[in-house]
């Protein structure tokens, strides 16, 4: 054999191994990618408290425990005076809040043929109270050396107390000084009632009598009977408390 032939078949060898190691290497980095890899886990990162989230979670704290404890009770703002009408008796005062609007100056009326003095030494001048209405198709007759515009002197009308909504008669609260600027401030005329402001008045009153028999209209309609056994009450003084 000549040195020719053994160089060719060296050769060919050569390239018949390196071909075989080509084929084993794609094998092993098929077996490779065949096999599951191990996914690197990240860990996520300590949340941190911000300080808004503090203040956020010591306002709802905040509001959870101080209604509970006394601190509560001393921040919570006082209503005003709820008067029980157990406790009305002829003669007595009271504190009475009221709540109103103008348009009820000229909405709620009474119908009684009785007449009640006001307490001595509560006016310069003696005032009977009477409902605006005798009966309930009679109108009280005008006393005709009254003024025009008195703001109902002598008016008894229908209310109701803020907050547990008794009913009190009171006689001239119109006529007060803080209602009568009130009402000539913000009259009620061509106006929607539902847009008038509502605000109370708290009022020192004496109460004179018990109206038995009265009705009562709370605005254009019919005469219905009172809920209860009605005190009339003379009003010493009023301020409005609530806008």
């Amino acid at each position: 054999m000549s040195a020719e032939t053994v160089d060719q078949k060296e050769r060919e060898s050569r390239r018949a191994e390196r071909s075989r190691r080509s084929e084993r290497d794609d094998r092993d980095d098929d077996d490779r990618d065949d096999r599951p890899r191990k996914r690197r886990v990240e860990e996520e990162p300590t949340p941190v408290v911000s300080g808004r989230f503090l203040i956020a979670a010591g306002l709802v704290l905040a509001m959870v425990v101080i209604p509970l404890s006394q601190l509560g009770s001393w921040l919570e703002p006082k209503d005003p005076t709820v008067p029980q009408p157990s406790t009305w008796t002829v003669g007595s005062r009271a504190t009475v809040a009221i709540t109103l609007i103008t348009a009820d100056y000229n909405l709620l009326s009474c119908a009684s043929d009785k007449t009640f003095k006001a307490p001595e030494g509560s006016a310069p001048k003696p005032v009977e109270y009477h409902c605006a209405y005798k009966s309930e198709s009679e109108p009280w007759p005008r006393d005709p050396s009254a003024p025009l515009d008195d703001n109902k002197l002598n008016v008894i009308q229908p209310y109701r107390t803020w907050l547990n909504n008794q009913l009190i008669l009171v006689g001239g609260l119109w006529a007060t000084p803080q209602l009568a600027l009130r009402l000539h401030s913000e009259p009620a005329a061509g106006i929607d009632k539902e847009k008038l402001a509502r605000f109370v008045v708290e009022c020192d009153v004496t109460f004179i009598a018990k109206m038995d028999g009265v009705k009562l209209r709370w605005g254009p309609g019919q005469w219905v009977p009172p809920d209860m056994a009605p005190m009339l009450a003379h009003p010493n003084s009023c301020k409005i408390t609530e806008q």
